[in-house]
């Protein structure tokens, strides 16, 4: 399970800036100076090579030699599973909660991201990492109390989705607020959204997608998760970087501080 997806060969320009961490217009403005070599599609839109990206990332990205977000990156890539153990307890140990906790290991994931963008690791270093900090995860949520009559919410990704580590971290600020996870993960299909609801019973439905997802396949997985919730009554979170459409009644939430506030209101 990556980090980061390997499968795309262009990116658009919005996704190309958040990789690089700029806005839109100076994608553009680079393509327009020659700085950044660009494509075009038939429909005249702009689509950059993700080798383009890498090459772009490793000549103008400064080393990260230290700080917090250097030593995640050198713990994850170390292989060491006790070792990425023991940066996730200390992670919690200094943040007032888990979701503080989950939003610095999200950013460790995006600099882990960019690293290989860059060239500095290899793909089954990446994977390795993302296992590792999975199960490590995973162990973390096993060891939190759980209220009996506790509220459930169901974690799953949209169809397609191979991106869960979000997820994974979120468990994390479910359980800590009290609630039961139903973990489900990679996105069931679209038919058996109504199964789970009828078998589980959830209060919640909360659900990620990433920028590696096609937008129409959002769209398309939110309208089904819209007519099952809506007939069951079941609220929505929608989460991740992935193109959902904003509608009442649906909270949407980019970070871990944002879930457990949300939560709190919840109750």
């Amino acid at each position: 399970m990556s980090l980061r997806s390997t499968n795309a060969l262009t990116v658009g320009a919005g996704e190309a800036a958040r990789r690089l961490g700029v806005a839109p217009a100076t994608i553009q403005r680079w393509a327009d100076q020659g700085l950044l070599h660009v494509e075009r599609t038939a429909g005249g839109h702009r689509r950059i090579p993700v080798t383009e990206l890498r090459r772009f990332i490793s000549s103008s990205r400064p080393a990260q030699h230290d700080g917090p977000l250097a030593d995640w990156v050198k713990t994850l890539m170390s292989g060491d599973a006790w070792g990425i153990s023991s940066a996730l307890i200390a992670a919690r140990q200094r943040a007032p909660n888990w979701a503080t906790a989950a939003d610095e290991v999200a950013s460790a994931i995006g600099e882990l991201g960019r690293s290989w963008e860059a060239g500095e690791c290899a793909v089954y270093e990446e994977h390795l990492a993302s296992e590792l900090l999975r199960r490590a995860i995973a162990r973390c949520a096993d060891d939190l109390p759980r209220r009996e009559n506790g509220r459930r919410a169901a974690l799953l990704s949209v169809e397609g989705e191979r991106h869960t580590l979000g997820l994974s971290l979120a468990e994390l600020v479910f359980a800590e607020n009290g609630w039961r996870a139903l973990w489900i993960g990679e996105g069931p299909p679209e038919s058996e959204l109504e199964r789970i609801v009828e078998k589980h019973r959830p209060n919640v439905l909360a659900v990620s997608a990433s920028s590696a997802c096609a937008p129409a396949a959002v769209v398309q997985y939110q309208r089904a998760l819209t007519k099952v919730a809506s007939r069951a009554r079941v609220q929505m979170i929608l989460a991740g970087s992935g193109q959902w459409t904003r509608r009442r009644g649906v909270h949407r939430v980019f970070t871990f501080e944002e879930l457990n506030r949300l939560l709190v209101r919840l109750g």
